[in-house]
């Protein structure tokens, strides 16, 4: 095969190999789950030699953490977005933000799965432990922000960043994991997620100033 392989009618050269496999690999991650993803099944999605995906990844491992690297650089900046236009975050905009975290889990079950249940170690992929870190700190971010601006009331910051992390991971877990049930539905995620929040965001209101 020549030095430019083909997506439809829209040619790329090598300098796009890598991001076409990982469009490729993400979407066979999305239709098929995890066992769906090979090498040889991105090469064929890309109309590329079965060793073409091997110029930029050693084996199926790396491919999938630069697919769960792209999906939390997307997760953040969605988040990064929700947050464009509030300079004083409030509960609202915490309720906001964490319900957008939530959508994104469910409508990427697969790839959540992959992002948040892999073995990935730490300082193997720094690219990817990056975007982690980034996604996480979008929401930290804002409840400082709030906390400064003095339109959230807050103790321990850190508590509450991971109270409220860990909430949406647990809700959005339910809900790709686990069929409904007599004790929770768990296809009502964004109402179940609303029932906590309106247990944990009160607390976070600042005091009225007396008149």
């Amino acid at each position: 095969m020549s030095d430019t392989a083909q997506i439809g009618n829209d040619p790329y050269h090598h300098g796009d190999l890598a991001n076409a496999c990982v469009r490729a690999a993400l979407s066979l991650l999305n239709d098929h789950g995890l066992s769906g993803v090979t090498l040889r099944e991105v090469a064929r999605c890309i109309n590329a030699s079965r060793s073409a995906p091997y110029r930029h990844f050693a084996d199926k491992r790396d491919l999938l953490a630069a697919c769960a690297q792209n999906g939390f650089a997307r997760l953040a900046q969605l988040a990064e977005h929700l947050l464009a236009d509030a300079t004083a975050p409030d509960v609202d905009t915490v309720r906001t933000l964490l319900h957008g975290y939530a959508r994104f889990g469910a409508a990427n079950p697969h790839l959540y799965r992959l992002m948040f249940a892999s073995d990935f170690e730490v300082d193997e992929y720094p690219a990817l432990t990056a975007e982690a870190e980034r996604a996480f700190y979008v929401l930290q971010g804002a409840i400082r922000a709030g906390q400064q601006a003095g339109t959230l009331d807050v103790d321990d910051r850190d508590g509450l960043v991971l109270t409220l992390w860990s909430s949406v991971h647990g809700l959005v877990s339910l809900h790709n994991e686990l069929p409904t049930c007599s004790v929770l539905d768990t296809r009502a995620l964004e109402a179940n997620l609303d029932r906590v929040l309106d247990i944990l965001l009160p607390a976070l209101q600042p005091a009225p100033v007396p008149a």
